[in-house]
């Protein structure tokens, strides 16, 4: 409590508080600093003040309390965080463009190879299957791309147009949304779709009385494009239609084959034996289809560990306990880059946003050498057993120790210094995963006994150290021991395919001179060299991350911060907020005036019931609960008063907001819609049962959830 607003009320003078515009009593009213307390406001004895609201143009705070941070440390985190993640995201699509160039490669040869609609010997709708995957969160982007691509390379021959038949209800919705999207986007005069008028200069007293999902408009806009010589339909969930929408589809399409030039193509999420199913066979006599398969295999993700996670401009590292729940996640769950990319973004995101000491990422650190961040840093527990090691040693430079704990120069430069020890650490990681491949693939026993690993895979155990002495090293050099020289010239033809010229990688092979001995005791020498040399680089190269002093500067792997937003518990969260409503309302429940949603009111009914629940009875408990705060109360003389009589101005608004008065009809209407949403959640659904012994049945509800499971 400031100096001015003390435990003795008498005091009748304010003192000026710099960081504060006015004072606010405890009923409310706003005071004035230099204005005196009047005789009606001694006996107040508290006051609140309100400072100026700061604003800013980020939305990083201030965290820690142990590292206080000024606004020029705080406003420097936010610009390196948006500065590290748009070059994170550029790459990422870049990659991800790169990967899909095959396919759409693929397709627009499929499109332009179409014959003409005008081919009287080609009557059938040309259609391409384009088999996608299972992850249907990554169809948009795809489709998206491929429209972009077949219009780039035709300019202006080729129209595209992408639709999805979850969003349409019946066959005019579909064929209105591909009309809309070459035509223009018309609003209808009435129910029965009739286009407004034509804007046209030749017709503009004209109204074209045609229906908004005929075809015929088409025809008329393809007379005056006479450019366009191809209309591609893409359907992207062409698996994901209920009935007979999808066949009615082509059929409308196919009996417009001659008039306009129509090139479908289908997005599958399944199989093509489960989609077969779904066509009947005189709609697929309609048809000329060609399969076209999007392939996705794991060098997708191995260029993302190589180009963004273990590229030399990376800001973060991702911790070993952290890119094992990832992977997990993607090879158990999603098999989607697109979601795995997302998570390294948040990583970023979540590292920059909880670590103050983040801003010793930029190269080279641009921190003021303030006086808490500098103790920070010399509590990190990588530092201390650095100086705990140096002082272990005989011959010690106590001078340099002496300067790191006192000076902070020295010791932001020396921070400096570890941050290229991180980038040189990053290299080596990186070359030996990449040697460790190619030397899987010039092993005979990978390609046909042993399923290979990823970099992806070894990552985790490269960063910690424990690859240097895996199994699957060992068993790499005892390969290479056994090596005859065609294996020989296959590994010296792959090391000279992934690396560059002049790597250290290329200089290791040309010092073992392959092609200019021969013999059998010269062979031998040269396994002996080769096995040699790899055996040093991979146990000079695989070394811990924690070897590294301030490497929480460079590493994220708090996977507890990240395990929630990856794979939220949505259960958890709905049954906390219907039994706690006011913990998400940010009101306590105890306020005066809170009034409980109506679904929590059921809800909680819900949980008290057992397996089976009578409608009539729920419906009972539930107006009961209701009607329980409109009771009306009764004097000591026994007459009755309504609730809010005899109450002063603010306590009938409380009392209003929590004793609303409701008739059965409205009860019953919000008991209607409780269920709804409690259906809606999973948590009900209607059946039967029997009452007793009568044959008669009743309607009752079926408990589908129960808590804590």
């Amino acid at each position: 409590m400031p100096e001015s607003v003390s435990e003795t009320p008498t005091k009748r003078k304010l003192v000026a508080e710099p960081s504060a515009d006015r004072l606010s009593s405890g009923n409310g009213e706003l005071t004035d600093h230099t204005e005196l307390i009047s005789d009606r406001d001694v006996h107040k004895t508290c006051y609140l003040i309100k400072p100026k609201k700061v604003k800013r143009n980020h939305p990083f705070i201030s965290l820690d309390q142990s590292i206080p941070e000024t606004d020029s440390h705080i406003a420097h985190r936010w610009k390196l965080y948006t500065e590290t993640i748009a070059t994170v995201q550029a790459n990422i699509e870049r990659i991800l463009n790169d990967l899909d160039q095959s396919t759409l490669q693929r397709v627009w040869k499929y499109v332009t190879s179409t014959q003409d609609y005008d081919d009287v010997a080609y009557p059938q709708l040309p259609v391409g299957l384009v088999l996608a995957g299972a992850n249907i969160s990554n169809h948009a982007r795809l489709f998206t791309n491929m429209s972009k691509y077949i219009e780039e390379r035709e300019c202006q021959k080729v129209a595209t147009v992408v639709v999805t038949l979850r969003d349409a209800s019946n066959l005019r919705d579909v064929l209105r949304k591909i009309i809309d999207q070459l035509v223009g986007h018309r609003k209808s005069d009435d129910d029965d779709g009739i286009t407004a008028p034509i804007n046209t200069a030749a017709q503009s007293d004209q109204t074209d009385k045609r229906l908004s999902y005929d075809l015929d408009l088409l025809v008329v806009w393809l007379l005056k494009h006479e450019s366009v010589q191809k209309i591609v339909v893409i359907v992207q969930d062409a698996d994901g239609s209920e009935g007979n929408l999808l066949p009615e589809v082509i059929r409308m399409l196919f009996l417009y084959r001659n008039r306009l030039p129509f090139v479908l193509l289908l997005g599958i999420a399944t199989t093509l034996p489960i989609f077969n199913t779904k066509i009947p066979k005189r709609t697929m006599r309609m048809i000329d289809f060609e399969v076209l398969d999007v392939l996705r295999t794991d060098d997708g993700l191995t260029r993302l560990l190589d180009e963004i996670v273990l590229s030399s401009s990376t800001q973060l590292l991702l911790g070993p306990s952290l890119f094992r729940s990832l992977l997990k996640r993607y090879n158990n769950h999603t098999k989607n880059l697109e979601t795995f990319t997302l998570a390294f973004q948040h990583a970023n995101m979540a590292h920059f946003f909880a670590n103050p000491l983040s801003t010793m990422l930029a190269p080279p650190p641009t921190i003021a050498q303030s006086k808490n961040h500098i103790v920070a840093l010399r509590t990190l527990p990588s530092f201390k057993s650095y100086i705990d090691d140096m002082m272990s040693k005989e011959d010690c430079d106590i001078e340099q120790i002496r300067k790191l704990l006192t000076d902070p120069t020295s010791l932001v430069s020396f921070v400096g210094s570890c941050q290229k020890q991180f980038y040189e650490f990053i290299s080596r990681q990186s070359t030996a995963l990449k040697l460790l491949d190619v030397l899987q693939d010039a092993s005979s026993i990978y390609r046909s006994t042993t399923v290979k690993r990823t970099r992806a895979e070894f990552y985790a155990d490269a960063i910690t150290g424990k690859l240097k002495d895996s199994p699957l090293v060992r068993e790499i050099i005892l390969f290479i021991t056994k090596m005859s020289a065609s294996t020989i010239d296959n590994l010296a033809r792959l090391i000279d395919q992934q690396f560059d010229k002049g790597s250290v990688i290329r200089m290791m092979k040309d010092s073992w001179n392959i092609g200019a001995t021969s013999g059998k005791g010269s062979h031998s020498k040269l396994i002996s060299n080769i096995s040699k040399s790899i055996r040093d680089f991979l146990d000079a190269n695989l070394n811990p991350y924690t070897d590294i002093v301030f490497h929480e500067l460079f590493v994220f792997d708090a996977v507890s911060l990240c395990e929630n937003v990856f794979a939220p518990k949505f259960r958890s969260t709905i049954e906390k907020a219907l039994m706690q409503p006011s913990y998400y309302l940010g009101q306590p429940s105890e306020t005066p005036g809170f009034e409980r949603p109506f679904i929590s009111v059921a809800h909680t009914l819900y949980r008290e019931s057992g397996l089976l629940i009578n409608i009539y009875d729920y419906w009972t408990a539930f107006h009961q609960t209701l009607a329980g705060n409109n009771d009306t109360e009764t004097t000591d003389n026994g007459s009755s008063i309504a609730p809010n009589e005899g109450l002063n101005d603010s306590d009938l608004i409380a009392s209003t907001a929590s004793q609303s008065t409701f008739s059965e009809s409205q009860t019953l209407a919000l008991f209607y819609k409780a269920m709804s949403e409690l259906k809606y959640l999973g948590f009900l659904k209607e059946t039967s049962g029997k009452r007793g012994g009568n044959k008669a049945t009743v309607a009752v509800l079926q408990k589908m959830v129960w808590d804590g499971l």
